[in-house]
């Protein structure tokens, strides 16, 4: 059994679980019947990664539970600390699971092929989730008073918060860097955040683009 996979998988498992958790919240508390379909929809398919997860985990004969365990108390913080105003929420969410993808789209390369192959079905639901977020952020910058710059201001933040939530060996992100090639893992990282921001307006260190 590969350890240090069980663990990056752990790792990746609950946060599948916070994702559908908040995709389901967010379908509870939607106001109008096409977001609420929408939410569902996510929640439906964040189910279906935590559960493909943890089955990668116990095919590799493994404990689901304890692989994820160490992970909750940072993946709890960070989430815990996401803001209450609409532009800074939004942007949190956007960029938060757009790292939550390029941890996935890199771990593609490093794992079994059956593993690979489960991961190529997320990667896809999640353009299309990367996608809708992107939109509605744009629509969001464009008519929210002020929302270029408190979208800059929220970028920042949730970088440090992200460092902050998962600075010990128990962070998620020390998982992966255990997997090895922690350059090209970080290389992949950086050219994803970059690209997201251009995708909403944002320049490097989320300045707006003008």
């Amino acid at each position: 059994m590969n350890t240090t996979l069980v663990q990056v998988l752990g790792a990746v498992a609950y946060g599948e679980r916070k994702a559908y958790e908040i995709a389901k919240a967010d379908a509870e508390s939607a106001e109008d019947e096409e977001s609420r379909r929408r939410f569902r929809k996510v929640a439906a398919e964040e189910l279906r990664h935590y559960k493909g997860f943890v089955a990668r985990i116990e095919a590799m004969g493994a404990d689901p539970e304890r692989a994820m365990r160490p992970y909750r108390t940072a993946l709890d913080r960070y989430h815990g600390r996401a803001p209450s105003d609409a532009v800074s929420e939004a942007v949190f969410g956007y960029l938060g699971e757009g790292v939550a993808d390029d941890l996935l789209r890199w771990l593609r390369q490093v794992v079994d092929a059956d593993t690979a192959a489960f991961i190529d079905t997320v990667i896809a639901d999640e353009v299309e989730h990367e996608a809708a977020a992107a939109s509605d952020l744009r629509a969001l910058l464009d008519t929210a008073p002020g929302a270029r710059v408190r979208a800059a201001r929220a970028t920042r933040r949730m970088l440090l918060n992200m460092l902050w939530s998962g600075r010990t060996n128990a962070g998620p992100m020390a998982a992966f860097v255990r997997l090895g090639r922690p350059r090209d893992l970080l290389g992949a990282l950086v050219a994803g955040h970059a690209r997201r921001l251009r995708a909403i307006g944002l320049g490097p260190l989320g300045l707006p683009v003008l």
